[in-house]
């Protein structure tokens, strides 16, 4: 198959992706693995819409204003679709082959009268590839996650950052599931298929891939439980929480459960972990992946965490991971960029504080309360902890170890920010708080 059939089977799986009815925090890829499911695309072309969502999510905003201005009212939303896939493909140096052919592939995989709407159009879109037309520089992210990232890092650094988040790629990490074989046992399998490697120098115990030959021999592994491939902030919280065999552990709001999975691993299967989550579906999908991990001391109770917790528990650790706004994630799923308002940055912070305080009944004595989430904004990180402490005298902040990224802030030093610009990871949170009596 050529480049342009493969290009044009991508747009079509690509635009069917981005019309799938987006659920609150859905991201692209996701809806582009349900599209996939049903069409069962070529490998490449599998490969190729995946970058095209990413770069439309990226490219959204100026690619809007820019095809608006032009086009007014005369097409159809998925013509107007249509158009903005390519249009961020190419800005952003996509090769999709030659117009010609591609377009005669469209009229293979779309419909006639969405190819006879654009057709007229596609003019345009050539004069972008061969750099006659040049979109106006504009912002790539809203107005509201502009102003609040210079409120926390100044202007200078914020640029820094969004620049970073639209031209870096994210790493793969991934760690080693020592309850089902040895790490040298694993490392070796994953060097005879061909997977480069290192372990990265700030965390022991988290590799980050440089290259691999064969994506398909490191998905079998993952597969299998072997490794479980995951962000450097999951690993750095249970790295913080420093868990031990024999530890009850209560993991609030569990789903999908890396974190409970790398909490077992660490307490080397010896001890209880209670987990909590307020949706069957994904607790019985949290439920199958930790014991297809070989974890075998969860225990999955439904239950909502906004209410009174059903439990006569107190734990040495109370691990909270609420749902959040995710704007730490706009680096790996940009199309979040454009889904978050303000509103729903307050909608989150008063669930978080909810489940922060009904999570801290059943803290033990002298025991900790681990508190994160991957957002950025001040609303659902230190304020909430600040709300918090005022009216629980009984826990106070502990310094997070190792240090790694910036102390949090509004005061709450203890406390840790990582951002994607200067940690390579998720915008991360992270606060340990210890009960004193």
């Amino acid at each position: 198959m050529g480049v342009e059939e493969d290009s044009a089977e991508a747009i079509a799986l690509a635009l069917k992706a981005i019309k799938i009815q987006p659920d609150l925090g859905s991201s692209l890829k996701s809806r582009l693995y349900r599209a996939a499911r049903e069409v069962k695309p070529s490998l490449n072309a599998l490969k190729l819409a995946r970058r095209m969502l990413h770069l439309y999510a990226i490219n959204r905003g100026r690619v809007r204003r820019f095809l608006g201005d032009l086009l007014g009212e005369e097409l159809s939303d998925d013509g107007r679709m249509l158009l903005e896939l390519l249009t961020s493909s190419l800005v952003s140096n996509l090769h999709l082959g030659r117009p010609e052919k591609l377009t005669l592939n469209l009229r293979r995989v779309l419909s006639k009268d969405l190819i006879e709407e654009v057709e007229p159009w596609l003019g345009i879109i050539r004069s972008i590839k061969e750099g006659v037309i040049e979109l106006p520089e504009g912002e790539n992210y809203p107005r509201w996650f502009i102003n609040m990232l210079r409120r926390i890092l100044g202007k200078e650094e914020a640029e820094n950052l969004m620049k970073f988040q639209d031209m870096a790629r994210p790493p793969t990490y991934f760690t080693i599931n020592k309850l089902l074989s040895r790490e040298d046992e694993v490392l070796r399998l994953l060097e005879e298929a061909g997977v480069e490697f290192s372990e990265d120098e700030r965390l022991k115990g988290i590799y980050i891939i440089k290259s691999m030959k064969r994506s398909r021999r490191i998905l079998e592994l993952a597969r299998k439980g072997l490794i479980m491939i995951h962000d450097l902030s999951s690993y750095y919280a249970i790295k913080a929480m420093n868990p031990k065999p024999g530890d009850t552990i209560l993991d609030v709001c569990a789903a999908p459960g890396t974190k409970t999975i790398l909490m077992s691993i660490a307490m080397r299967n010896r001890g209880e972990i209670i987990s909590i989550d307020s949706s069957p579906t994904r607790l019985r999908t949290h439920l199958r992946r930790v014991r297809r991990a070989g974890a075998l001391i969860v225990n999955d109770i439904l239950a909502d965490a906004t209410k009174p917790l059903p439990l006569n528990l107190k734990a040495d650790i109370v691990l909270v991971d609420p749902p959040c706004s995710s704007t730490g994630l706009f680096w790996r799923e940009p199309i979040y960029r454009w889904t978050i308002k303000p509103r729903h940055v307050r909608m989150f912070a008063r669930l978080q504080a909810k489940i922060l305080e009904n999570s801290s009944r059943h803290v033990k004595p002298n025991g900790m309360l681990l508190y994160s989430t991957c957002s950025l904004t001040i609303e659902e990180n230190e304020l909430i902890l600040e709300d918090f402490l005022k009216v629980h005298p009984e826990f106070y902040l502990e310094e997070v170890y190792p240090e790694l990224g910036d102390r949090g802030l509004r005061g709450l030093s203890e406390a840790r920010r990582l951002y994607p610009h200067r940690d390579r990871c998720n915008g991360f949170f992270l606060a340990k708080l210890v009960k004193r009596f």
